[in-house]
């Protein structure tokens, strides 16, 4: 099995495209919220309102949906920063200890 090996750098990166990625969905879900819920092209009349009403509850499901689809991202963007600063306090850590084992030893 081979070992891991993780740079910090390229996972802050990789969470920081996430985090971009997750504003922009955001911004676009927005600005399809507001064009897809503007009118009532369906008209007042029954077969209208019966078809506003399906559309309304679908349409209302899928902005839900695609809307924590940001959180996912948001979180998974989170979880790749917080991956990279662990690496890099483990590597700091490690590297005091046998910077200090090193020191006792008199090397």
């Amino acid at each position: 099995m081979k070992p891991m090996h993780t740079e910090p750098e390229v996972l802050a990166g990789a969470a920081q495209a996430v985090a971009g990625a997750a504003v922009e969905l955001e911004g676009e879900l927005s600005a399809l919220e507001s064009t897809v819920t503007t009118d009532n092209p369906w008209g007042a009349d029954e077969p209208g309102t019966l078809f506003g009403a399906a559309y309304t509850e679908v349409l209302s499901h899928a902005l839900e949906t695609y809307g924590s689809h940001v959180q996912l991202l948001l979180t998974a963007a989170e979880g790749l920063s917080d991956w990279a600063q662990q690496v890099v306090e483990t590597d700091l850590a490690a590297s005091e200890l046998f910077t200090g084992l090193h020191g006792r030893l008199g090397a």
